[in-house]
C-alpha cells in the first residue's frame, strides 16, 4: 500500500497564540501541517492532547500496518478478530 501523507514523524509545538499549537513534520521545516486550538468547551491542555494525537499519526498508522504485516494469521485468533477489524478500518480510513 503506497501511503500518500506528509511523512513523520510530526510533531505538536506551541504556536505564537497562547493555547494554540502546530502539528508539524519534520521534512516540512516548521510549516504546520494542523493548527490546534480549544474552542468554548475546552482548555488549551485539551488542545496540547488533541495536537499530539495528530501528531502521533503516522507513528500509529506503521504500528498498524506493521502488525498486520508481520501476523498475517492474526484474524484466524477468536478474540482479536474485532481488534484486526478496527486496525484495517483505520488503516483504511488513513490511506
Amino acid at each position: 500500500m503506497k501511503l500518500k501523507h506528509t511523512p513523520g514523524p510530526w510533531f505538536a509545538r506551541p504556536a505564537i497564540r497562547s493555547g494554540e499549537f502546530n502539528v508539524t513534520a519534520q521534512s516540512g521545516g516548521f510549516a504546520p501541517l494542523a493548527k490546534v486550538k480549544g474552542d468554548k468547551r475546552s482548555t488549551s491542555a485539551d488542545a496540547l492532547h488533541n495536537a499530539r494525537l495528530m501528531a502521533a499519526a503516522p507513528d500509529l498508522l506503521a504500528a498498524l500496518l506493521a502488525m498486520l504485516e508481520h501476523c498475517p494469521d492474526l484474524e484466524k485468533t477468536g478474540e482479536i478478530v474485532d481488534a484486526v477489524k478496527l486496525a484495517r478500518a483505520a488503516i483504511e480510513r488513513a490511506a
